[in-house]
């Protein structure tokens, strides 16, 4: 079974399901057939405070993004 994840479009809005081995890559819209990098939303501001390591994994990097954010609502809280 695969991993994925969802992505806005940037041209056209709509959600896209995208396979998380292809983050990174360019990808094309199913709907407006654009072409851009896929990368879950949210991620660009973790990878400008990473720094440039292609040994890093992208995928890994978000789920540090998400349970960092949890471990602050859980401190607000």
């Amino acid at each position: 079974m695969s991993v994925h994840f969802t992505q806005s479009c940037p041209t056209c809005g709509r959600r896209i399901r995208i396979r998380a081995s292809l983050m990174g890559c360019e990808v094309g819209c199913q709907h407006c057939h654009a072409v851009f990098v896929a990368q879950a939303d949210g991620v660009s501001d973790a990878k400008e405070t990473v720094p440039n390591d292609e040994s890093r994994d992208p995928l890994m990097d978000r789920v540090e993004q998400v349970l960092h954010r949890a471990d602050e609502s859980v401190a607000v809280g």
